[in-house]
């Protein structure tokens, strides 16, 4: 099985690289997984502007993957640039970072926290949580304090200190990192803090996890989106130019 991230940002050795090399150290055994970024777009997604700009460059990746034999494609940002367009232009699954680890979290929580990189993105996540629904099981968005280029292991301990004030003030049951290049360590990590300081678990999903795993899922059970859901474009397979 092979999967393909589409990284929909420019090319850089500390997002596509790192993206790569998580991606493959929680793959299942026997996927294949490969990572493309973007050859126009931007340095990183922090806006609608850094979103839609993305998006055309998505479609064309998405194509290019179900051209080259690739059985299913993830898209490692929280806003799931080109998302539905992708699932209109091709037949394999598309899988947003956004609406799996979201889905995910309303499954294993009845409220929820998104921490995301900037306090100037609190509109932008609380829009795509819109987009699915889940307005309602969203307790808080929380800020990491750094920016999605700067974000590592650095930004730990300020990290916990959010998380452990939504759980005792936002009634937060579980978190998502909005920020999709933090990394699975991070993640991890967080939780790990959380259940030495509560005496439980409480999770912490890291999305490009829940979307490879989800995307290999639903090519083992056969299934790709409706074509009622996401028509197939009328002219964009061949007479759309998108170089």
């Amino acid at each position: 099985m092979h999967i393909r991230v589409i990284v929909p940002v420019l090319d850089s050795p500390e997002l596509v690289g790192k993206a790569l090399a998580e991606y493959r150290s929680f793959a299942p055994p026997g996927t294949t997984v490969s990572a493309v970024p973007l050859k126009r777009g931007t340095a990183s997604i922090e806006a609608e502007f850094d979103s839609a700009l993305a998006a055309p460059e998505v479609m064309r990746l998405a194509r290019e993957a179900e051209t080259d034999g690739v059985d299913a494609c993830t898209i490692a940002c929280f806003t799931d640039p080109g998302l539905a367009g992708a699932r209109e232009l091709v037949s394999i699954p598309i899988v947003g970072e956004g609406e799996a680890s979201l889905h995910m979290a309303a499954m294993l929580a009845n409220r929820f926290t998104v921490f995301i990189t900037e306090i100037t993105l609190f509109p932008l996540i609380r829009r795509v949580v819109a987009r699915y629904g889940m307005t309602d099981l969203l307790a808080s968005v929380r800020a990491a304090g750094a920016s999605v280029l700067e974000l590592d292991e650095r930004a730990l301990e300020h990290i916990v200190a959010q998380a452990i004030e939504a759980v005792e003030r936002d009634g937060a049951e579980a978190f998502v990192m909005g920020c999709t290049g933090t990394g699975l360590d991070m993640a991890e990590a967080v939780e790990a803090r959380l259940r030495a300081h509560f005496g439980l678990s409480i999770p912490v999903i890291d999305p490009g996890k829940v979307a490879l795993h989800m995307a290999v899922a639903m090519v083992s059970a056969g299934l790709s989106p409706s074509k009622l859901a996401y028509p197939s474009p009328a002219f964009a397979r061949d007479e759309y130019d998108f170089a």
